[in-house]
C-alpha cells in the first residue's frame, strides 16, 4: 500500500470516530470495593472534591431527609447515577450509592438487572436480612462495599450498590 493510500485510509478511519461530546453517552460508570467513578479513598465532602472525583458529570447538592447529599448525574439528565452521602461528621464522603442500571459493579452487576445468583462468591460471604423490614430484603456487606437486594425467594433482585470509602 502506498503512503498516499495509508494517509487516505487513516483520515477515513479518524472520521469514523466518535465526535466530541458524544463519548459521555457511551461512558461506562463503575462502582465496587475499590471505588465509585474516580472516588477511591478518603474524599472531603465538598463540591469541588466530588466534582473532581466525577469529572465530566454534573454534581448537584440536594437535601434528603435533612441530610445534605450530592447527586452525580449525566449532563442534561435529572436521574442520579450516584448519590454521595457524608460521614457522620459531614466532613468526608461516607458512602457512594447507586440504584442506576447504568453503573456497573463487580462482574458487571447492575441494579435492577442483576440477581443474587450473579454475585461473585466473595461478595456473598456475609449476606443477611436487614434489621428493619422494608423493600430491602437482603444485605451483603464486604469490606468497603455493600449490595442490597429486594424481593422474595432465593434469587432476589439487586436494588442498590454502595461503595464505603475509608475515613481518616
Amino acid at each position: 500500500m502506498t503512503r498516499a493510500a495509508l494517509i487516505v485510509l487513516s483520515t477515513l478511519l479518524a472520521a469514523c470516530g466518535t465526535p466530541d461530546g458524544e463519548a459521555s453517552a457511551e461512558a461506562t460508570y463503575t462502582i465496587g470495593p475499590e471505588g465509585a467513578g474516580n472516588l477511591k479513598g478518603e474524599t472531603p465532602f465538598t463540591l469541588p472534591a466530588i466534582e473532581r472525583a466525577f469529572s465530566g458529570l454534573d454534581v448537584v447538592a440536594v437535601s434528603v431527609t435533612g441530610t445534605p447529599v450530592f447527586e452525580v448525574r449525566e449532563p442534561g439528565r435529572s436521574a442520579a447515577l450516584y448519590v454521595v452521602t457524608p460521614d457522620w461528621t459531614r466532613g468526608y464522603a461516607g458512602a457512594v450509592g447507586t440504584a442506576s442500571p447504568d453503573v456497573a459493579g463487580p462482574k458487571n452487576l447492575r441494579a435492577g438487572m442483576s440477581r443474587l445468583s450473579d454475585v461473585p462468591t466473595p461478595l456473598k460471604a456475609s449476606c443477611a436480612e436487614p434489621s428493619a423490614a422494608g423493600a430491602i430484603t437482603l444485605v451483603c456487606d464486604s469490606p468497603g462495599f455493600r449490595l442490597e437486594f429486594s424481593g422474595a425467594g432465593a434469587d432476589p433482585l439487586l436494588a442498590r450498590q454502595t461503595y464505603v470509602p475509608p475515613l481518616p
